[in-house]
């Protein structure tokens, strides 16, 4: 059996895209949609966005609309709006169903988990704090210091997961990856790992699940609960 289980965390764990891509989308329409012929969309950016972040992503639009977008400007106190959108959250930031229990189920078994996003750890640990269940001091609990954001090397370049690997002392032959993005799973892809992909979240789970599996993902859940069996046969 595998050993290493490296998990993206925006829609895979917990369902953090619907606080962060409308503000974001709305803030570049407020800088930008003067300079492009129609305003951003939710569609559009999910279309082709979904999973970007920071500098990878201002890069991607840039090339897609032809103007300059500028990381600092667009995203000008992105982490504390961020917070304050997760703090208000109605009924709290939902957690995947069967995440935890899942997760705990392999922990327990010996497997090392990692945390490792194209977004800043402290988002996440946000999102964990004003989970809908209440348990998310539980599942940070369980990567341990074992936290990795990209930083301005974004996925779907492979460098956070080579370099989350290299830290933790694993073999790609002992890795296994879950992503809910077409961006990150090309990442872990290209770094060796076997890519699972997360659906659960997917505005339309069946189409989700064809771009993961065309990125190089083996296999497609939508329920966590599935998740520990498949892993064990690895």
């Amino acid at each position: 059996m595998k050993k290493f289980l490296f998990l993206d965390f925006d829609n895979t764990m917990m369902e953090t895209e619907p606080f962060a891509v409308p503000s974001l989308i709305a803030r570049f329409n407020e800088l930008y949609g003067t300079q492009i012929p129609a305003p951003l969309t939710a569609a559009e950016f999910q279309e082709h966005f979904h999973g970007q972040a920071r500098e990878g992503l201002c890069e991607n639009l840039s090339a897609h609309f032809g103007i300059h977008i500028d990381y600092a400007t667009l995203y000008k106190d992105r982490e504390w709006f961020m917070m304050q959108h997760l703090q208000n959250a109605a009924g709290g930031v939902p957690m995947a169903k069967g995440l935890l229990e899942a997760l705990t189920e392999l922990h327990g078994r010996g497997v090392t988990l990692s945390f490792v996003s194209n977004n800043p750890v402290q988002r996440a640990l946000a999102a964990m704090r004003y989970a809908d269940n209440g348990q998310g001091d539980a599942l940070a609990a369980l990567f341990g210091t074992r936290f990795f954001e990209a930083g301005d090397v974004q996925k779907p370049k492979p460098d956070v997961y080579l370099r989350a690997m290299a830290q933790v002392g694993a073999p790609p032959a002992g890795c296994v990856a879950v992503e809910d993005s077409v961006t990150g799973a090309t990442a872990a892809a290209a770094a060796g790992l076997t890519v699972f992909g997360y659906t659960g979240f997917a505005p339309d789970a069946q189409a989700a699940g064809k771009k993961l599996t065309g990125a190089g993902c083996i296999g497609v859940f939508s329920d966590w609960a599935y998740f520990p069996r498949v892993f064990s046969e690895l």
